[in-house]
């Protein structure tokens, strides 16, 4: 199996041959892995979107043609799986940080249990914070504290703005390390 190229192993991953698909796994996982782990920083969530990766692919095997190579599918399955990942992961970090305001501005009604909750859960997210490397720190701060756009952001510190999505994508994945 290892002599044949991708458009062959392909086709016996369609005729639903699980040793061509191992070959796969085998052939692609590793330079996947470094592709996601450089974007999502934390290993068990790269883990888990290369898993989504192939598992799509097994999945949708019938319906995916691959005329010469299958390194620009799995590629931009890869960036795909990335992208909802993040969106998955800013969304988490925005319930959190509601539910915080929510405990905030409603001091009035909240008890002193919940009040001491929120008190340590704010304490804890503000010194993860103080962790992060200084980029990584500013850019999400200005996104999250101060609600400044990508754009205006990358403008007060100097960087591109795909180095300040980088950078908040980042601070998510140390957050969610840390509180998991």
């Amino acid at each position: 199996m290892e002599q044949l190229d991708d458009t062959e192993l392909f086709a016996g991953i369609q005729a639903n041959d699980r040793h061509a698909f191992s070959e796969l796994v085998n052939r692609y996982s590793a330079i996947l892995f470094r592709f996601i782990q450089r974007r999502v920083s934390c290993i068990e969530d790269s883990e888990d979107i290369l898993q989504e990766v192939f598992v799509s692919l097994w999945n949708n095997r019938h319906k995916i043609n691959i005329e010469y190579s299958l390194y620009p599918y799995l590629f931009k399955a890869a960036k795909y799986k990335i992208i909802d990942w993040t969106i998955q992961e800013q969304r988490k970090v925005a319930r959190a940080e509601a539910l915080l305001q929510t405990y905030q501005t409603q001091s009035t009604t909240a008890t002193s249990e919940e009040e001491l909750l929120a008190k340590e859960l704010s304490a804890l997210i503000e010194q993860e914070i103080d962790k992060m490397p200084t980029t990584m720190k500013s850019a999400f701060s200005l996104s999250r504290k101060e609600s400044m756009s990508i754009k205006d952001i990358a403008t007060e510190l100097a960087l591109s703005e795909q180095t300040v999505k980088n950078n908040i994508s980042l601070a998510l994945g140390w957050l969610k390390l840390r509180f998991k």
